[in-house]
């Protein structure tokens, strides 16, 4: 009897020992950016529910669910499946969580009319007013000639590149470290609250909802025929709320600007990187695509997400080391 009693009482010992393993198990697998990324995919399932299962519904839910397994299935391999090679656990996890990205931005074209079909662009226009007088993109129509025209479509344009080689040099080239962990967890914040910023404020731009008050088209040359092109090709055409044009570059700037305080090369990066920025930014609303205020929302989101990142950063290296649990970026 008295060793029945005793197996009793041992067993919420044993319960909790359990459960503390499966926490534990589960704060080594997960970090702080793959938090973030399934946030963001389950919050637009969620959305998806609430539409009506038309095929465009059922096309984005599907491919949110395949983005959810996919994240899922790079924490397995990157960090839970024993026995496989560092090297593969490292490709899959990077492939993973940028593919990943990407994916839910270009998806976007579709999911953004399922989950706002309306668009509040009356509104953006009026608050631009409120605070400039008039629409700022119909006071720089008066700068609509080529040269002008082309040169800040280059650097509309060279936005795509920003992106791309501040993914491959923060996630790829740059030695694993709390940097990296910073950029990702930046990076995945800034388009995470943007594209979440879409679907609760959907609009078309000036570019359209104002059409009939410009003087003409865009005096554009090539370059303005490369953004052109691509925005038709690519773009979600309701992403305007904030302006990720304005958001990224000047994200990745404060990012560079971060590490050149502990590393003297990365002056340069920050240097050009924010030269292109404020091109860019000027660029939004010059050739018609983003209100004013987008811009300034893109610019608080930039600078949030540049005060808060290194700092998460930090704490979560802090707090993983105490814990005897691997760095986020340790795949060996």
């Amino acid at each position: 009897m008295r060793a029945s009693e005793e197996h009793v009482e041992g067993a919420p010992a044993q319960i909790t020992a359990v459960r503390s393993g499966w926490f534990k198990f589960l704060l080594g697998s997960f970090t702080v950016q793959d938090v973030i990324l399934l946030v963001y995919l389950t919050v637009v399932r969620l959305l998806l529910a609430q539409r009506q299962a038309t095929a465009e519904q059922v096309s984005c839910a599907r491919t949110t669910e395949l983005c959810i397994g996919v994240v899922l299935g790079a924490v397995l391999i990157g960090r839970v499946i024993p026995g496989i090679p560092p090297l593969v656990r490292k490709i899959v996890y990077r492939v993973s969580i940028v593919g990943v990205l990407l994916q839910n931005y270009l998806v976007l074209r579709w999911l953004l009319p399922v989950v706002r079909p309306d668009s509040v662009d009356g509104t953006l226009l009026r608050i631009d007013e409120w605070i400039f007088g008039r629409e700022p993109a119909l006071v720089l129509e008066a700068l609509n000639v080529r040269p002008v025209v082309e040169w800040f479509s280059f650097f509309y344009f060279s936005y795509f590149l920003i992106g791309a080689t501040y993914m491959v040099v923060g996630v790829w080239l740059t030695k694993p470290s709390r940097r990296t962990s910073a950029f990702a967890i930046g990076t995945l914040l800034v388009f995470g609250i943007g594209q979440l910023g879409y679907m609760a404020v959907p609009g078309y731009g000036p570019h359209q909802y104002l059409a009939q008050q410009f003087k003409g088209p865009i005096d554009g040359g090539f370059f303005w025929g490369c953004v052109w092109d691509t925005v038709q090709a690519g773009s979600a055409m309701k992403d305007i709320f904030p302006s990720l044009h304005t958001a990224a570059p000047t994200w990745f700037t404060l990012h560079a600007l971060h590490n050149a305080k502990t590393d003297r090369r990365w002056r340069w990066p920050a240097f050009v990187t924010g030269f292109f920025a404020a091109n860019i930014i000027f660029s939004t609303v010059f050739l018609r695509w983003h209100y004013a205020i987008d811009v300034l929302a893109g610019l608080t989101l930039a600078f949030t997400v540049g005060a808060l990142a290194p700092w998460i950063a930090r704490r979560e290296e802090e707090w993983r080391l105490a814990r005897g649990l691997r760095g986020a970026w340790v795949f060996d």
